[in-house]
């Protein structure tokens, strides 16, 4: 006798087949919105006439009563000087699109409005090279430790000598990251480099000038 089989329950196949439904674009576009903060900080960090705050809760209210997701835009507070500027930094399917970047034109008229000096921002500028990635070596020095005798000896040397190359000034100290000493010493203000120029061992470095906006 024949034995139906067709149509045999199966229960546990829907929960066994079943995945749950991942919006890879949104966990995509989050990890960019946190690259692309991080590389505005590094930035910041990197220019001594400048220093990153953080995020600005007000502008991101803002920004979420006209539509915008967290993970839209970067928008962080930078002092400048006395001032706080506020960067509203839109990724490249914002600035590209005709109504998101009108919104955002939008949201920076609204945060002014309220007192911000808010900017737009083309993540395009962000990305710059090789300004960013200059940057980015630079904001890794920060926390490098350089005692006062490094620091007066290159000081000495660009005073006495004038414009010398990176590996130069590395070679008059002693430090277990000499090249690292001397970078840091471009964030904190005290010597400068072109920053619009890739950073190499032969990389010019002088005493600061504190009217050129190429140099830090």
């Amino acid at each position: 006798m024949p034995v139906a089989t067709a149509h045999r329950a199966t229960p546990n196949t829907a929960i066994q087949t079943a995945k749950p439904v991942v919006d890879f674009r949104r966990a995509r576009q989050i990890k960019r919105n946190v690259k692309l903060h991080q590389q505005i900080k590094d930035l910041i960090t990197a220019n001594p006439s400048c220093r990153y705050i953080g995020g600005n809760h007000a502008v991101e209210h803002i920004a979420a009563r006209l539509g915008f997701e967290p993970h839209d835009l970067a928008i962080a507070d930078v002092r400048i000087g006395r001032r706080i500027v506020t960067l509203i930094v839109l990724p490249h399917r914002i600035w590209d699109r005709a109504f998101p970047a009108a919104k955002a034109i939008d949201l920076r008229h609204q945060a002014r409005s309220e007192g911000y000096a808010a900017i737009l921002v083309p993540q395009a500028v962000v990305e710059r090279e090789p300004r960013l990635g200059n940057s980015q070596l630079l904001a890794r020095t920060v926390n490098v430790k350089v005692d006062a005798t490094s620091r007066m000896t290159i000081l000495a040397h660009l005073i006495e000598n004038g414009p010398s190359c990176l590996s130069e000034l590395a070679g008059l100290i002693e430090h277990h990251d000499p090249f690292g000493a001397v970078l840091h010493l471009v964030t904190t203000g005290a010597i400068a480099l072109n920053i619009e120029a890739c950073i190499t061992p032969y990389s010019m470095v002088d005493i600061a000038d504190p009217t050129s906006s190429t140099r830090h």
